[in-house]
């Protein structure tokens, strides 16, 4: 019954998956990780009190992990819309992030903005601007000017190509991973105060100027960290590259010479399309910038 589970929790712990079924089987009898530990361990083939809680909070996770892709299988193949490379990917894959990654396109949601600018027409624009970064966007855009779609001005068309854009990208469970990795890699977790809140939060005073690359944030000082925000003392961030931001001060332009999780093209798209009229970061401010703030708060809470 525990086969699987047991074969992936045996490889890493370094132990016999037989060893990992008898340590299954104790726990969920009920039996405690002490108790197994001191009085079973001919049972389990000398697993310690490590391995066991090792393999206690790892078997919880990809319990949940399975309950939750069977889930995600069953909604999505309800849809009509499971593929078999789709059913390969969600079921090859350890990681509860991914396997959300991987439903992000296909969970039930609210009318978004993206969603409206497609309805009124602007699907083209956005993929012809995505696909062709030397197109000027403002000319692009007059195109799809139609005030009986809801598409007052090039403004408007430009704003509304920026929507549809940015949730696909949103939904691009390899961009997500890509951001993700690339925030560890860079980001810095950023704590300020709020303003009037400085005595009422005295508690907090060391984090009311602060800022750490979110990969060194110790677990005790992320809490502290979330209390402070809790209690509405304290209003945290993350900013994604510090030195792209100094550099892309003192820079006409604000050229980008560290890597980002985007190749070079899209760059420039991103680049041009944000020329057109309004604000679209795509490296450092733009899609999915709310969910990976959060996941990575997250992860370093949990110690990763």
């Amino acid at each position: 019954m525990n086969d699987p589970l047991s074969r992936i929790i045996a490889t890493e712990l370094q132990a016999r998956p037989e060893q990992v079924d008898s340590a299954i089987r104790l726990l969920d009898e009920g039996n405690t990780v002490p108790f197994i530990a001191r009085y079973r361990k001919e049972v389990t083939g000398g697993l310690d009190d490590t391995q066991l809680r090792q393999l206690e909070t790892r078997l919880g996770y990809l319990r949940e992990l399975e309950d939750r892709r069977q889930t995600i299988l069953k909604s999505i193949d309800e849809q009509g819309k499971l593929t078999e490379q789709l059913a390969g990917a969600i079921n090859a894959t350890l990681s509860k992030t991914e396997l959300e990654d991987l439903y992000l396109p296909y969970k039930p949601k609210r009318r978004t903005r993206g969603q409206i600018a497609i309805e009124a027409g602007l699907e083209p624009l956005a993929d012809t601007l995505w696909q062709d970064p030397q197109q000027q966007p403002e000319q692009l855009a007059e195109r799809y000017v139609d005030a009986d779609k809801g598409v007052a001005d090039v403004k408007a068309a430009l704003d509304g190509a920026r929507y549809i854009l940015m949730e696909r990208f949103a939904e691009d469970a390899a961009l997500l991973a890509k951001v993700r990795d690339y925030l560890w890699k860079n980001a810095h977790l950023v704590s300020k105060v709020v303003e009037g809140k400085e005595d009422e939060g005295a508690k907090f005073r060391d984090y009311f100027d602060h800022h750490e690359p979110i990969s060194q944030v110790p677990s005790h000082r992320a809490l502290a960290m979330f209390r402070g925000r809790n209690e509405g003392v304290l209003q945290l961030a993350l900013n994604a590259d510090p030195q792209f931001e100094r550099s892309a001060a003192r820079k006409p332009g604000g050229a980008d010479h560290h890597q980002s999780p985007q190749s070079a093209p899209e760059q420039r798209s991103g680049r041009r399309l944000a020329q057109g009229g309004g604000q679209l970061d795509l490296a450092h401010q733009g899609v999915a910038a709310p969910g990976n703030r959060a996941d990575g708060h997250g992860a370093r809470a949990r110690g990763r």
